[in-house]
């Protein structure tokens, strides 16, 4: 299923140039660019603090879309669901209004499906006033049927990831972040191609190919 989708989806990066614009209503341009978020987070990371320990500071409850709830630890380069099992993590910080997330977010599922228990997908709104309702009708559209949170946290935790990888402020969406048991392991911004997401997801858990 996913290398069907693959041919319409590079299709349609061609058409959009992996990206979008900073405002909604400039659907003309080709990048989705976020709008400024906190400026006082430091970007460097504590090489000091244990991968596993909590600061209350940094612990905190997202709320999703259909009531579900995750107790979420982010950190310079962490980020862990504490109640979550799988050993890779892949968060996505998207918005409605961008044609790239839109196109991007039905191989997500795919790739939740395929790997089920190893793989953990959060998505994270930002720059965006979709209401729960619209949310819930926008997931049933582009079939995105994983943990999608539009809790107000979601700009926090979106200056602290941005932070990490030393991103300007108005930076690309989509940008898609695979943590490994918590550990920052890679990144990208704007649409990628499925199958580069799918191996480095496989050489995260060890596969072969």
């Amino acid at each position: 299923m996913i290398k069907i989708k693959l041919l319409f989806f590079l299709g349609f990066i061609l058409l959009l140039s992996a990206g979008c614009s900073s405002r909604k209503e400039e659907t003309s341009s080709a990048k989705c660019r976020t709008a400024p978020l906190e400026n006082n987070i430091s970007a460097c990371p504590d090489n000091n603090t244990s991968p596993h320990s909590k600061t209350l500071e940094h612990t905190m409850i997202l709320k999703g879309i259909n009531e579900a709830t995750h107790d979420a630890l982010v950190e310079t380069d962490r980020f862990i669901f504490n109640d979550v099992k799988a050993p890779v993590l892949l968060v996505n910080f998207f918005s409605t209004w961008c044609p790239t997330c839109r196109g991007e977010i039905p191989y997500f599922e795919d790739l939740q499906k395929k790997y089920k228990n190893e793989l953990f997908i959060a998505g994270i709104l930002v720059n965006d006033d979709a209401n729960t309702t619209e949310l819930k009708t926008f997931a049933d559209t582009y079939h995105a049927h994983y943990f999608i949170s539009n809790d107000p946290k979601n700009r926090y935790v979106t200056a602290k990831v941005r932070a990490a990888l030393n991103l300007d402020e108005n930076f690309t969406l989509p940008l898609t972040v695979l943590y490994r048991y918590g550990k920052y392991y890679t990144h990208y911004e704007g649409a990628v191609p499925v199958e580069m997401i799918d191996h480095d997801i496989r050489t995260a858990l060890g596969l072969k190919e």
